[in-house]
């Protein structure tokens, strides 16, 4: 009887340590449902860009973001022309605008997110890209559907489960 003791709490310990959130990772999640669609460690994914056809002027826009403190940073965009949604060039700021070719390029923006989201577009084509890896977010979240970004401490099980579908 005491053995089905000790293996029981045993037991019991195994799922409480499994369902505990410990380890931070970068997420997608689907912005309706919560459910987690892409998970990476943070080291892998600290600089990305994620690239879409703006829906107005039809033309590529580049965002450039890094993982800084657990937090995003968007310190970069390039874009062909200014238009609806696109963002503004504040001088004051200490941002740094460049024009060559016809890219428009602001750097410096240094803009800090706790988390932010993508409207995945049927037209836009919102792709990830880093580690010399690219991805369609049309791939994770149906089209006309939020992608939600964050840095999410997840537990062993979320991460066995997320790997388990990956391979």
């Amino acid at each position: 009887m005491k053995k089905y003791k000790v293996l029981l709490i045993f037991l019991v310990g195994i799922v409480i340590v499994l369902n505990i959130p410990l380890l931070d990772r970068f997420t997608i999640s689907n912005g309706k449902t919560g459910e987690i669609v892409y998970m990476d460690q943070l080291g892998n994914a600290k600089d990305f860009v994620v690239s879409f056809k703006h829906s107005v002027n039809r033309t590529p826009v580049n965002e450039f973001i890094k993982i800084q403190e657990n937090k995003f940073m968007v310190y970069k965009t390039t874009f062909f022309s200014y238009g609806a949604g696109m963002p503004e060039y504040d001088p004051g700021s200490g941002q740094k605008l460049t024009i060559e070719n016809g890219l428009v390029q602001i750097e410096n923006i240094n803009r800090e997110l706790e988390n932010f989201t993508y409207i995945v577009g049927t037209y836009a084509e919102h792709t990830l890209t880093y580690n010399d890896k690219s991805m369609k977010l049309s791939e994770l979240v149906k089209p006309q559907n939020p992608a939600f970004f964050s840095i999410e401490k997840v537990t062993l099980l979320e991460l066995i489960k997320h790997n388990l579908i990956r391979s």
